[in-house]
């Protein structure tokens, strides 16, 4: 029995036929929707000609709306198709395909062709764009060929439902090869470790009444893999009744979300539940909570299209989806995250528990008071977020990019309550490698690394090189703004007095507005200025080099016959003035009343101007006391500095690469040498051979 692979490489080949007549982009447009008519052919097959007969005896008996229901009863699954054409039977006539051919698609009941749908361009398209093009380049009877061939037996009882995924996935993934990195599909060995360690701890919960009802949800559902697998988990492994598990998800791309709904018909799901849309801008599922949630949003994500509508809704701060704030506008994933804990069924009514893959940035994006720090300071603050696993490196199709898995939930059990686990998945010893590559994914998890990896989480435990125990603080940190003084050392040479008689302050004051004799009046008051400050700085140059703003300007002060202005403090500075680490500092206001060395040092962020090129920050950990950080890692490098605590902020961030860093020493240098010496060796030897 061929694999799932062997299927989607003979279909993968079908569109070889098309090269030539479509773009290689748009082969999908044929491939995707004739495989998914082949599967819904193959599953109408036993039931074809009681379909027929049924609509035979009745179809001028009952109601529309009866008739449906028989025809429904007669399949035994909740669509059919009562055209008189099946896929073998559209060539017995090629002549006439074209027609026949919409016939069939016509035949389908109203859930499928809404499917169909998507394929086609909308509804007001109707369903002839996907096999009109076909027929107009005379390729639609050879493609029909094709995907009837005994050779593509998609029949349930030879390809399940579990493989007809993996066979969407195997096509939509080489349809995307060339995408970019974030436009993964998610491996189902990714999507095995994800589901099992959503319901690492809650086996004896959902299985000790058989009424439970669970309901799954993923926002960004793609093709269904992660709620399909999940179903397939609690109903399989633990035995839960079918009927009790509710599958439910939201698609932006009408393909694959027709390919999910699709699969939910053919499942016996109640297809309804899959919705199209984007799910950040236009949730179709509104005030629904859900037990489990797991997605895969793609990573890097850009939400500039739905901009005006995602800050609209943050602006409504918790009585919204973003309250706790917003990411970058290139990278989606904590709306999609805050998006999800906003559909957590509350903690009274079971609480709920959600799995999330995402790339590196979320952890340490945005430093403290941005978006994305505010959000991990949310999650982390209200005891939500319970584990963060690294994964291997390749393991994606489309991208080998460090990804990691994250559980967040609201119904942490009491022992792991306050705490945080972080699983360093990213190992050799993890790292298996795969046969065949796919893609960019060299690298697959066995199902004793999964077992390892989830046994590890539930345990909740530290162990070494593995896993580390974490307090919610232990990630947090204060942002500290330390200043030091500015110190200036004044120069009034004939270069800076140049330069000051072109600057602005000293043009202006001979400009005015006024007209007339008023005007003549300003300018010559304006000139006055002029040639008092040129006489002042003649006087303060006996005094440089000046290393002390103040005595520089009293001097400035003393000799002009009007009052030191702050804006002419600041002309003064800028013209003959640079920082000198050997001068006095600056005071705020150079002619303060009440100076006093004493009281300015023990007060030094409200007598001293800052130098703005020798601020630092320091991000103290919580658990630190700040005062006694800044005495020990701060003042005997910097004496003269000081914090100013009124920009103190709180943030948050993860870093695996820190907890789990080991240290590799350098390899020794007589190892190296005679690695180099080999390799000298080595290349005598080919040329030699080469002049043989």
């Amino acid at each position: 029995m061929p694999t799932h692979t062997e299927i989607g490489e003979f279909i993968w080949r079908i569109a070889d036929h098309l090269r030539g007549d479509y773009e290689k982009n748009d082969n999908e447009d044929v491939i995707l929707p004739f495989t998914l008519l082949r599967r819904l052919d193959c599953v109408l097959e036993k039931t074809r000609d009681k379909v027929r007969e049924t609509e035979a005896k009745v179809a001028d008996k009952v109601e529309p709306d009866v008739l449906k229901k028989l025809l429904v009863g007669a399949t035994g699954v909740p669509f059919y198709n009562r055209s008189k054409f099946s896929f073998p039977e559209l060539l017995k006539d090629a002549a006439n395909i074209k027609d026949n051919f919409g016939a069939y698609l016509e035949g389908f009941s109203d859930n499928i062709k809404e499917i169909l749908y998507n394929f086609s361009g909308g509804e007001e398209k109707g369903l002839a764009p996907i096999y009109e093009t076909l027929a107009r380049k005379n390729l639609l009877y050879l493609i029909t060929k094709e995907f009837a061939s005994e050779s593509l037996d998609l029949h349930p009882d030879v390809v399940t439902n579990h493989e007809m995924g993996l066979i969407y996935e195997y096509l939509i993934r080489k349809f995307k090869e060339g995408a970019a990195a974030g436009e993964q599909y998610t491996p189902r060995d990714v999507v095995q470790l994800l589901v099992q360690l959503v319901f690492a701890d809650v086996k004896e919960t959902l299985t000790k009444s058989k009424g439970t009802l669970v309901a799954l949800y993923d926002p960004a559902v793609g093709t269904g893999g992660m709620v399909t697998v999940a179903k397939e988990y609690l109903t399989g492994e633990w035995g839960l009744d079918p009927s009790n598990v509710f599958i439910y998800g939201q698609e932006l791309r009408e393909k694959t979300y027709a390919i999910c709904k699709a699969d939910a018909l053919m499942k016996g799901d109640d297809a309804s539940r899959i919705k199209q849309g984007n799910t950040l801008s236009d949730d179709q599922l509104q005030g629904q909570h859900f037990n489990f949630m797991m997605a895969n949003p793609e990573f890097g994500t850009d939400w500039k299209k739905i901009e005006d509508t995602i800050r609209n809704e943050a602006e409504r701060g918790y009585d919204g989806r973003f309250g706790a704030g917003l990411p970058d506008v290139g990278d989606a994933f904590f709306l999609f995250l805050q998006h999800m804990i906003s559909k957590m069924t509350p903690v009274d009514k079971g609480g709920s528990v959600i799995g999330i893959v995402a790339n590196g940035s979320p952890l340490f994006n945005g430093d403290a008071g941005s978006g994305w720090s505010d959000i991990r300071k949310w999650i982390v603050t209200n005891d939500w977020l319970d584990a963060i696993v690294a994964l291997p490196e390749d393991m994606f199709y489309n991208t080998n990019i460090a990804t990691y898995l994250w559980i967040v939930r609201n119904n942490k059990p009491a022992d792991r309550r306050g705490k945080i686990t972080l699983i360093n998945g990213n190992q050799d010893r993890f790292r298996t490698l795969m046969r065949r590559n796919l893609g960019k994914k060299r690298v697959e998890l066995t199902a004793d690394t999964i077992a390892e990896l989830v046994k590890t989480y539930r345990d909740g435990e530290p162990v070494p090189k593995l896993a580390q125990v974490f307090d919610l603080e232990d990630f947090g940190y204060t942002r500290v703004v330390v200043e030091r003084p500015l110190r200036l050392r004044f120069e009034v040479t004939d270069e800076r007095l140049a330069a000051f008689q072109q600057s602005g302050f000293f043009t202006a004051l001979v400009q005015t507005k006024k007209v007339g004799d008023k005007a003549k009046e300003d300018i010559l008051k304006g000139a006055e200025k002029q040639k008092a400050l040129l006489a002042a700085l003649a006087k303060a140059k006996k005094l440089c080099p000046c290393r002390n703003d103040r005595a520089f300007m009293q001097a400035m002060n003393d000799a002009l016959p009007f009052k030191l202005t702050d804006a002419l403090v600041k002309a003064l500075r800028a013209s003959f003035a640079e920082t000198d680490e050997t001068a006095d500092k600056v005071l705020l206001k150079p002619l303060a009343d009440g100076y006093d060395h004493a009281t300015a040092e023990a007060e030094p962020g409200a007598w001293y101007a800052t130098d703005s090129n020798l601020r630092d920050e320091e991000r103290i950990p919580l658990k630190t006391d700040i005062d006694a950080y800044f005495a020990k890692e701060v003042l005997p490098y910097a004496p003269d500095a000081w914090m100013d605590r009124s920009k103190d902020k709180v943030g948050y961030e993860i870093s695996f690469t820190r907890y789990f860093y080991e240290y590799q020493p350098p390899r020794a240098l007589k190892d190296i040498l005679a690695d180099l010496e080999a390799l000298d060796k080595e290349a005598d030897q080919l040329q030699a051979e080469l002049r043989a």
